[in-house]
């Protein structure tokens, strides 16, 4: 679970009431009548009628906590870029009744939702990237990857499957739930059975073929340690993909909160903006070296 100052519970405040300035969609609704909405960060004179780069953040908490207003400054500073921010409505475990299962289903149906309005939002489907901090890193790897890898026969080996399924374009971690047999996964999978968390489990569903990933961690994170992250990014390339590890040596849990310190905020913007760069998934424009707007 998140661990808030007074500060950072200000700062949680002002963010929630700068995602109600935003334009936002009702992405899924339950016949319980539960409504889950999408906040649509767009960029100043977005045109629908362009294909824009976007992001779909998944928030932290554990799925417990109340952290919504996670990824605002990071939409926020995105969109003055050019890049739509998307951040969805899921459900979490001191909300609803629900279980990691249907949490992660959340995750797929924001996903589907995103990418089959991405006309009408102005979005290019084939750029939307996910990203996500702790348990919503869980959500957006689960979003990414592929079902667990069958287990080797000879009828496998011969067996054709359709690959329909459309993926991200990229994957963004801040300190990211990657491996949910890990002992600090705990809060996360009580309710998931073994043989659940050896099919869900990210580390065990690696191939070669995935989007480019991006990961970065406190070093001084006691939460979560930062060698998970650090595994999962070695894993991702000795499949033959593409992965950038970036550790932040003396930052803590919540490095990734621009309220907490600015610095490590524009230390890792910087980093993953380059590195989207390269992949061609963003375009470099001289706005990328404006000041930070939030």
């Amino acid at each position: 679970m998140e661990i808030f100052t007074d500060a950072e519970h200000l700062a949680e405040a002002r963010y929630r009431r700068l995602l109600k300035e935003q334009s936002s969609f009702i992405w899924r609704r339950f016949s319980d009548g539960v409504e889950l909405r999408a906040y649509v960060f767009l960029p100043p004179n977005h045109d629908t009628s362009k294909s824009a780069p976007s992001v779909l953040f998944f928030h932290g908490g554990m799925w417990v906590g109340k952290s919504l207003g996670d990824f605002v400054p990071w939409a926020i500073h995105l969109a003055q870029q050019g890049i739509v921010g998307i951040i969805p409505m899921y459900r979490t475990f001191s909300e609803y009744d629900v279980s990691a299962v249907e949490i992660l289903d959340d995750a797929k149906e924001a996903w589907h939702w995103v990418y089959d309005n991405s006309q009408v939002l102005g979005l290019d489907p084939t750029r939307i990237t996910v990203a996500g901090s702790d348990a919503g890193g869980l959500m957006a790897l689960h979003v990414a990857l592929p079902a667990k890898p069958k287990s080797w026969s000879i009828k496998n080996l011969f067996k054709r499957e359709k690959k329909t399924e459309p993926a991200p374009a990229a994957i963004a971690l801040f300190r990211g739930v990657c491996d949910i047999q890990s002992e600090y996964a705990y809060k996360l999978t009580g309710k998931l059975n073994h043989e659940q968390k050896s099919t869900l489990n990210p580390i065990h569903r690696l191939q070669k073929g995935l989007p480019p990933l991006f990961a970065s961690h406190g070093g001084r994170d006691r939460l979560l340690p930062w060698q998970l992250s650090e595994k999962l990014v070695k894993y991702w390339n000795k499949k033959s993909n593409p992965a950038q590890f970036e550790l932040l040596d003396v930052a803590d849990h919540n490095y990734y909160h621009f309220n907490v310190n600015a610095a490590y905020f524009e230390q890792v913007l910087n980093c993953w903006s380059a590195f989207m760069f390269e992949h061609s998934i963003w375009d470099y424009s001289e706005s990328m070296d404006a000041e930070l707007l939030i």
